[in-house]
């Protein structure tokens, strides 16, 4: 919601601008500033999505889930075949 009350802002100051018949090249100048900003915000969002992205390439093949047959939540004789102390004693 900031984002769209500075882009109102933006654009009320260019009318202004327009209104007070500034000339061409100064308004020309002012929108380009607000387009190099956006440009700005846009590349660094891009930048870190593409980094987000690498992560997740990165770790996409890898299992991760809390079910009971889940190796980090494994002890011994939870498998088929072995005896854990438990099941030595009986």
């Amino acid at each position: 919601m900031i984002d769209m009350l500075q882009y109102i802002d933006e654009l009320k100051e260019i009318k202004k601008l327009v209104e007070d018949q500034k000339p061409r090249y100064l308004i020309v100048d002012k929108i380009n500033q607000y387009i190099g900003f956006k440009q700005k915000e846009v590349d660094e969002f891009e930048s870190w999505a593409e980094a987000e992205a690498q992560k997740d390439a990165y770790l996409e093949g890898t299992d991760i889930h809390d079910s009971l047959d889940s190796p980090i939540l494994a002890h011994p004789g939870s498998f088929p075949g072995e005896k854990s102390e438990w099941n030595q004693r009986f």
